[in-house]
């Protein structure tokens, strides 16, 4: 369980990385040992759900998150959070978060984040690719998660 550069997760993390498992959700916020938000929901789901019941930000929260991308990095940053642990972590979000002074640990490194054919990068990574910030980004995951739904393509 090394991370992709090599440092390993703490016990803590592990056990928060564990219970996300175990309890089959997609994330979990917490913050100074209490639990804020869970999620079983999938997919970009629960970034949105985040965005919509902590407007004025997650500032000091530890975000678990099964699969986190570009797009997700971007969300957790427009939130302020202070943490991310990831099941999965791309190497874009790694440096997205990076860059931003958001410690991120992930279980596994992957180059990017694909959709759940396995074809192509996922769409949203492809929206967080071109919409960069959240005034842009967040609209248009709403608008593309309603076509996904819906059945509708590109």
């Amino acid at each position: 369980m090394q991370q992709p550069h090599g440092r390993p997760l703490s016990p803590a993390d592990t056990a928060l990385l564990d219970r996300l498992e175990a309890e089959g959700l997609t994330a979990l916020v917490v913050s100074k040992n209490s639990e804020l938000h869970r999620s079983s929901a999938p997919g970009v789901a629960p970034l949105l759900e985040l965005l919509e019941r902590f407007p004025q930000g997650l500032a000091g929260a530890t975000v678990a998150d099964r699969v986190v991308g570009t797009c997700a990095a971007r969300v957790f940053i427009h939130l302020r959070v202070n943490r991310v642990l990831a099941l999965v972590g791309s190497v874009g979000a790694r440096a997205i978060l990076d860059a931003a002074g958001v410690e991120f640990h992930a279980r596994r490194g992957v180059l990017e984040i694909r959709n759940r054919a396995g074809t192509d990068a996922c769409p949203f990574e492809q929206l967080a690719r071109h919409l960069r910030r959240p005034a842009e980004l967040i609209p248009a995951m709403r608008r593309r998660l309603a076509e996904l739904r819906s059945g509708a393509t590109r």
